[in-house]
């Protein structure tokens, strides 16, 4: 296929993949308000509970690491139709769950079927665009993306006043049977012919070849690590502001939501900057604007400061993620010498396994402790301020 370094997607498509990439905030953003009653219910510990967090984070990784490769033999579109189904079966099976051992494991499996739809939403406009055009796009998805995450918290916070937190199960359910028709009707194969069969020899040869390309990998960990903080802050929140500072449900959905209006901005303000700023140039911006934030978050809750400056701290914290996650991953896709599925699930593998160990640690010293929280994203900094100054020398280089 020949790619357009110019134009940009047709608007139905942005809303259907972008709507596919947004099983993150519908798995995670949704659930959130309710972490705190799911521990209540299930009789567990702080960590336990957000293992049901980890479980999808981890999920999602593997997912984008299995179904990548196979979109690319088997087609997008016949691949995210079967996960699009499945997804629906599981997240209807969590509505009469009584044990958290199922469903930790039906976690898990939704985890792994959004993490497919993930990588082939992303996968598909990397197989059609290339440059500043692949940015734009990307970040055109996330626009979609963003609105969800404005509208998901919102919607897991009110289903708490009125009904249980499985009822959030059920509305991902029809949610999930909604994106399969749009994508039955809308989506076109975009895959390249060249793949004709699965080679798992040719698929860890591609990912080795990635992996030694610093190239690939700085953008890739830059990729990974704001998303260490974005997990992180989703795992932490609702403790902090419900148990803490005790937030209602419905006020922390409305927190949530105003972050999901910083992160549509922030997508866009990229997609617009990306013009007339060099893309190493935007992250290293990005990120001095996430490092900002990771400051004020650990003076204030260290502190106990007042609740308006630990809502504007998150806001600044979180919201650049948006800017560097579609940056990161143009940067690190057009290293590829494969198909885009194998870069595009090796980006997301990273990206999510982090997510899934980072999220139970967090709560490792319980609800009302926030020394872990503060240890991770310190360790995080650290990272993302090396991987800055090798970035740089990468340039020079160049």
């Amino acid at each position: 296929m020949i790619k357009n370094e110019q134009a940009r997607l047709p608007l139905i498509m942005i809303i259907v993949l972008g709507a596919m990439t947004a099983f993150g905030p519908m798995l995670v953003d949704m659930y959130n308000p309710a972490l705190p009653q799911v521990q209540d219910d299930f009789g567990v510990s702080t960590s336990t509970s957000q293992l049901t967090l980890s479980f999808v984070m981890i999920g999602m990784a593997l997912g984008q690491f299995i179904f990548g490769p196979l979109s690319d033999i088997y087609g997008r579109k016949r691949t995210v139709m079967t996960i699009l189904i499945l997804m629906a079966l599981v997240s209807l099976s969590c509505v009469f769950i009584s044990s958290i051992d199922l469903f930790l494991g039906l976690r898990f499996i939704q985890g792994l079927l959004g993490g497919g739809a993930i990588v082939i939403a992303r996968a598909t406009v990397g197989d059609q665009f290339d440059g500043t055009a692949l940015t734009q796009s990307l970040a055109a998805l996330l626009v979609v993306n963003g609105i969800i995450t404005i509208v998901a918290p919102l919607v897991g916070g009110y289903t708490l006043a009125f009904t249980s937190w499985k009822m959030i199960f059920a509305a991902l359910t029809i949610i999930s049977l909604v994106i399969f028709v749009a994508a039955m009707v809308m989506m076109k194969e975009t895959r390249s012919d060249a793949v004709a069969r699965l080679n798992f020899g040719k698929i860890l040869k591609d990912f080795g070849h990635l992996l030694s390309n610093a190239k690939f990998v700085v953008p890739m960990l830059m990729q990974g690590l704001t998303y260490v903080m974005l997990f992180s802050y989703a795992a932490a929140s609702p403790f902090i502001t419900q148990k803490i500072y005790h937030m209602t449900p419905q006020a922390f959905g409305w927190m949530y939501a105003v972050n999901g209006v910083g992160l549509i901005l922030m997508s866009q303000v990229t997609a617009f900057a990306v013009k007339y700023i060099s893309r190493e140039k935007l992250l290293h911006i990005l990120t001095a604007i996430q490092l900002t934030g990771v400051f004020l978050v650990i003076i204030t809750t260290w502190f106990h400061l007042p609740l308006w400056l630990l809502v504007i701290s998150f806001f600044i914290m979180v919201c650049p993620v948006t800017g560097i996650g579609p940056v990161g991953f143009a940067l690190a896709i057009e290293e590829r010498s494969g198909g885009s599925g194998n870069a595009s699930s090796l980006l997301g593998l990273f990206q999510f396994i982090l997510g899934g160990i980072i999220a139970p640690l967090v709560g490792i010293k319980g609800g009302t402790n926030v020394g872990p929280f503060i240890i991770i994203i310190v360790i995080t900094s650290i990272l993302v301020i090396i991987l800055n100054i090798w970035l740089s020398k990468l340039i020079k280089k160049a």
